[in-house]
């Protein structure tokens, strides 16, 4: 995987910029607002097809500009030597390319370049709602059980056909059947795959927090969104209320994630600093199970790393980050933030400075 060049054209205040990039370990400082974080939205883009900040276009594109670019080269023994191009447009004619050939899907860039994301946003995974949790699930099992994307694609059509009965009134048993067959097939098989998933992933996190005291009490459970009973007739059983609702209300589209230290929710015990290297420890811990079944790495794009973490905590995201063997991109203010933890642990590294829009590598 890692990517060995990265060229950005017009992404927000990014004119232009063309890095050689380390195989491993890539830092990034300067003010904000000068574009640090710009560099990871743009390798968020090459790997998504969109920011990780937000799914809307137009701030991407630098103003007066058209389009947006990226793209980026990278050497992987099991792929040999990959190029990958992502166009967006104001005009909605987006490109994705592979090897100067078109691909239909950011799906399938997801499968070139998968990518873990750290940034204030991320604190959603304890906070936020299931959606989030359920999102983050989803792109480990993704990547794992290679026939979860096409179940999750039909459970979500079957979900959105039955929920437009629901609305449209008056209706019977019999009308909701073929969707509600459907709707059970499927989502009995994304339970199982994220079952599966969750064991490893659950497996992977104890180990990786095993010496670290302030966790000991922490624990983590998988609920599907529906009963013990078949989902079938957990729908039936519930069909007067998802009538007066509107939408089905149990269901795959419904799994959640409880983490939780001793019987309270963790982000009701443990500080921001322990919040912040919890929710890294959950990333990891998905590239770890990444790793395992496909014999690849993920790149990790981690934006302000020393914000709410100490020293100690960030040698130790740094050990953990190292042991992946992966790619990283980290951005931060200072320079001395960033560089000592790495030089410490004596690893190699590049530095670049962000100013103004324009990146260029220090020495």
């Amino acid at each position: 995987m890692p990517l060995d060049t990265l060229k950005v054209s017009h992404f927000r205040n990014i004119s232009a910029c063309s890095l050689a990039l380390h195989p491993h370990v890539n830092l990034f400082y300067g003010v904000n607002g000068a574009g640090k974080t710009s560099v990871l939205e743009a390798i968020s883009l090459l790997g998504r097809g969109r920011s990780f900040r937000s799914h809307k276009l137009k701030p991407l594109i630098q103003e007066g500009e058209q389009a947006v670019t990226v793209f980026g080269e990278q050497t992987e023994a099991q792929l040999g030597r990959s190029r990958i191009g992502v166009e967006r447009t104001q005009r909605g004619t987006d490109q994705f390319k592979v090897n100067g050939k078109p691909v239909t899907s950011a799906a399938e860039l997801a499968q070139l370049l998968p990518l873990q994301t750290i940034y204030s946003e991320t604190f959603a995974l304890l906070s936020g709602g299931p959606g989030e949790r359920r999102q983050f699930l989803d792109w480990l099992v993704f990547h794992v059980e290679h026939g979860f994307i096409s179940a999750w694609r039909q459970a979500k059509q079957a979900l959105k056909q039955r929920n437009s009965l629901l609305r449209s009134g008056r209706i019977t048993a019999e009308l909701l059947a073929p969707w509600d067959k459907e709707l059970s097939r499927t989502g009995e098989l994304l339970d199982a795959y994220r079952s599966r998933v969750f064991t490893q992933f659950k497996g992977e996190l104890r180990a990786l927090l095993a010496d670290n005291p302030v966790y000991d009490a922490l624990d983590m459970d998988y609920q599907r969104g529906w009963s013990d009973l078949p989902l079938v007739d957990a729908m039936a059983e519930q069909l007067s209320r998802d009538q007066h609702l509107g939408h089905t209300s149990v269901g795959p589209h419904r799994a959640d994630l409880k983490i939780r230290v001793g019987k309270l929710a963790a982000q009701d015990v443990l500080s921001r600093g322990q919040q912040k290297l919890l929710v890294c420890a959950l990333r990891i811990s998905a590239a770890r199970v990444y790793q395992h079944a496909s014999g690849r790495k993920c790149a990790f794009l981690i934006d302000d790393l020393p914000s709410e973490l100490d020293p100690a905590a960030r040698k130790l995201l740094a050990s953990w980050l190292l042991a992946l063997e992966g790619q990283v991109f980290i951005t931060g203010v200072q320079r001395a933030d960033l560089e000592n933890t790495w030089e410490e642990l004596s690893v190699p590294r590049k530095v670049f400075h962000v100013e103004h829009g324009q990146v260029t590598e220090s020495e």
